[in-house]
């Protein structure tokens, strides 16, 4: 299914003379002058689109409120991520294989959260991803010996490349899928299984450049258990997701934006009490120059 651009056949207008033969005394005949050719057309957006081969540079962030109650307390906290990556994409047997190189890791806590060491040893792991040449996601391998951070950061790149249109890229184009992953969090074991609802708006310019728009909806819900400070947790519960995403008419992801919010019951099974977790999180990606 390969979403190469279309090619545009090129019109030339030729336009023909009418030269009368005259006697031979008389002078030669003469050619009225051929018509210049038309110049090329420009190339139509692509009817079809798959990820091309290349290498860029993209910081990715992400803002997330949670707030919790217990024993009729209510606590809050704000979390923040923030991300630079290189990121190369080649082809690879019928797919492409995705390389994402952390350049650079911050993680912003209130409490808990990775040290300064932990971050800093981030810095040239890489996620390497297998994926269908409209972004599929076949396979994740994240760095061998990562930190807890560094795995949680590299589970997120699940949803690094928006899916593109395995047919026409015409706005109103819909298809739908459904996916389950299974992640560690904190002790936690955590599945997420999700149905997805993928939708071009059409093509626009962003950031100066053409490019296609496609739009997801999701619906999830989550389960795990495990154990965390000693206490034995069972999760469940459910979220939403919107996202919107932009890939130029070459192939190449522009960045896009992405709000999620969720609602999940922790059971603290040992002190017999059920936590709600309520969350809201916003990201960013954006190419660099």
């Amino acid at each position: 299914m390969n979403r190469r651009p279309c090619l545009v056949a090129v019109a030339f207008a030729v336009a023909a003379c009418a030269g009368r033969a005259t006697p031979t005394a008389g002078p030669a005949p003469t050619r009225a002058p051929t018509a210049p050719a038309a110049a090329p057309a420009a190339p139509a957006e692509p009817t079809t689109l798959r990820y091309a081969a290349g290498t860029g540079h993209y910081r990715f962030e992400s803002l997330s409120h949670v707030e919790q109650e217990a024993m009729g307390q209510t606590s809050k906290l704000d979390l923040s991520t923030a991300v630079l990556v290189t990121v190369a994409v080649a082809d690879a047997s019928g797919n492409i294989g995705v390389a994402v190189t952390i350049d650079s890791l911050s993680i912003s806590a209130p409490m808990g959260g990775p040290g300064p060491a932990e971050l800093a040893a981030a810095k040239g792991q890489t996620v390497h991803i297998v994926a269908s040449p409209q972004g599929q996601i076949i396979s994740l391998t994240p760095p061998d010996s990562a930190s807890a951070a560094v795995r949680q950061v590299s589970q997120g790149f699940r949803e690094f490349l928006p899916q593109l249109p395995a047919g026409s890229t015409a706005a109103g184009t819909t298809w739908s899928d459904t996916t389950s992953i299974t992640t560690p969090s904190q002790g936690l074991a955590v599945t997420v299984h999700m149905a997805r609802q993928h939708r071009v708006v059409g093509w626009e310019d962003h950031a100066g450049t053409r490019a296609l728009h496609l739009a997801m909806a999701v619906t999830y819900t989550v389960s795990g258990s495990g154990e965390a400070q000693g206490q034995t947790i069972e999760l469940a519960g459910s979220g939403q997701r919107s996202a919107d995403a932009f890939v130029s008419a070459a192939g190449v992801y522009l960045g896009g934006t992405m709000s999620d919010s969720s609602m999940v019951n922790a059971n603290v099974i040992s002190a017999g009490i059920v936590v709600p977790v309520r969350s809201t999180t916003h990201s960013t990606f954006t190419r660099l120059p």
